[in-house]
């Protein structure tokens, strides 16, 4: 008996089977999930809408076709009392009272009449009637559910027709016969139209739905549009190249709010990694130098020269030591931009106040004037705010004459316009700590710089120091959502305040 050959996708016997996955299947879009969702939630509305309305008209069809039995019943039975001439009693022959009744009533569009004696057609409507009711199926019916002194509502079945038919049993004075009064309407013709509506509803509720998930899809392509740009553009964006932004028409809804909050964060991101880069460019310049003099002076040491060698020694270990700040100083701007770089407490401005007076004037030979007129507390990290004004300290006396005075001051005051630009909301009060010397000043052009990484003025380059002094203060006043303002004026002398608010 031959083999059967392997199936099509089996792995012949040492073939490697493809490392290559399938492609995932793309699933279905927001705008596709949303327009379904509302189509679906739109046709159950529909369809229960549609189904309330329908019970509630053919339970009332039901309803009026039975009263309407129960009228004609009730008013003949009133013309039997009457009789033929008012005030002289009930009619005492049943082909009277048939003949009497038929010519005063008219059948409706979808009703017929007729009247029986002892099981026979005695009478009915002439004219032109919907159905009629003179058949022996009638008749037959009639003879089953004939009961003297009642009225009976039964459906029945003739010819196709659905019909609500009551027979009411008949009798009169003086007459011994057996009569029967009969009258039916077609109810299935009336529910034919109701359920045409409901075709017509079913077209107009299908139309709906379609109109409204076409329109919904061009809406939901429009509102959604920012999400499918938003998709791309995080599927390019790299730390290489953070340029690339959403388009955003008008930001009116979520989904575009969305998008630009999306744009101002590529803004920060790209702000930091642009930060960043500039500050790993300006460290290694700055570590280039004492580097490259450390490796001159080696190589240029005569190793058997004990002056030599001790003199080289010497600037090494100067060298090493600047390096050493300068990376201390690196490491506190990177720690800044953490979390917990400054732990707020309550801080009493006066204690602060007399920590900073008693360590300033360790700083240089100057006459530190220090000033303290605030009283109470804020909510800061008092170690950091001691750094920051000592920092200011020993610029002021770095820029200044021996000898010359150096004002420390710690004031309330309200918020400056300069101030007031910088930091939107500001704070109603602030805690202004303020070191004015009176040295050789900064020029207009360069006080935007100075609180840069590694920037200076340019008549203070030769001067020692790591350069981010003041970009550490600024770091220190930023974290307590404050600021640096300075004053300044060549020859004369700087102001630097650091402004804390009062409360966070």
């Amino acid at each position: 008996m031959p083999q059967s050959a392997p199936p099509p996708s089996a792995t012949p016997q040492g073939a490697t089977p493809s490392a290559t996955p399938r492609r995932a299947r793309r699933a279905w879009s927001v705008r596709f999930r949303v327009i379904a969702l509302v189509v679906a939630m739109l046709a159950l509305g529909l369809t229960v809408a549609g189904a309330v309305t329908f019970t509630v008209q053919f339970n009332q069809l039901n309803q009026r076709i039975e009263t309407e039995l129960l009228q004609e019943v009730e008013e003949f039975r009133n013309l039997a009392q009457r009789g033929p001439t008012p005030g002289e009693g009930p009619f005492t022959d049943l082909d009277d009272l048939f003949l009497a009744f038929l010519q005063a009533s008219v059948p409706g569009e979808h009703e017929s009449m007729v009247t029986m004696t002892d099981g026979q057609t005695a009478f009915y409507p002439g004219g032109e009637l919907s159905f009629d009711l003179n058949v022996p199926e009638i008749r037959a019916e009639v003879a089953r559910l004939h009961e003297p002194g009642r009225a009976v509502i039964t459906d029945f079945d003739l010819n196709g027709r659905q019909l609500r038919m009551v027979v009411a049993a008949v009798s009169v004075p003086q007459d011994t016969r057996q009569g029967a009064f009969v009258v039916a309407i077609d109810a299935g013709a009336q529910r034919r139209i109701i359920w045409n509506q409901m075709g017509t509803y079913a077209l107009v509720a299908l139309g709906t739905m379609i109109l409204t998930g076409l329109t919904g899809y061009l809406v939901a392509g429009r509102l959604l549009r920012p999400l499918d740009e938003l998709s791309r553009a995080t599927a390019t964006i790299n730390t290489d190249d953070l340029t690339g932004r959403v388009a955003i028409r008008a930001a009116d809804n979520d989904v575009a709010q969305l998008a630009e909050n999306f744009n101002q964060m590529l803004d920060r991101l790209e702000a930091g990694v642009a930060d960043q880069r500039q500050f790993l460019d300006d460290a290694a310049h700055e570590l280039r130098t004492p580097l490259t003099i450390i490796r001159g002076n080696l190589e240029l040491m005569e190793v058997g020269d004990a002056e030599d060698v001790d003199s080289t020694r010497t600037l090494v270990l100067e060298e090493l030591d600047r390096m050493k700040r300068l990376v201390d100083d690196l490491l506190m701007l990177a720690r800044s931009q953490r979390p917990g770089f400054v732990e707020f407490a309550s801080v009493d401005v006066l204690t602060l106040g007399h920590e900073i007076r008693d360590r300033v004037h360790l700083l240089a030979d100057r006459r530190w004037n220090t000033l303290v007129t605030a009283h109470g507390s804020i909510l800061g990290d008092r170690q950091r705010l001691q750094q920051a004004v000592l920092q200011l300290a020993a610029n002021a006396a770095k820029f200044s004459p021996p000898g010359s005075v150096i004002d420390v001051r710690l004031d309330w005051s309200p918020p400056s316009a300069e101030v007031m630009e910088e930091l939107q909301p500001a704070a109603p009060t602030y805690l202004v700590l303020s070191v004015q010397d009176r040295g050789s000043g900064i020029p207009p052009e360069e006080i935007g710089r100075i609180f840069d990484r590694f920037g200076r003025a340019d008549q203070h380059r030769r001067v020692e120091g790591s350069g981010l002094g003041l970009t550490i203060v600024m770091a220190i006043a930023q974290a307590h959502r404050g600021t640096v303002t300075v004053d300044s004026q060549a020859g004369v002398g700087s102001t630097f305040r650091l402004w804390v608010p009062a409360v966070m």
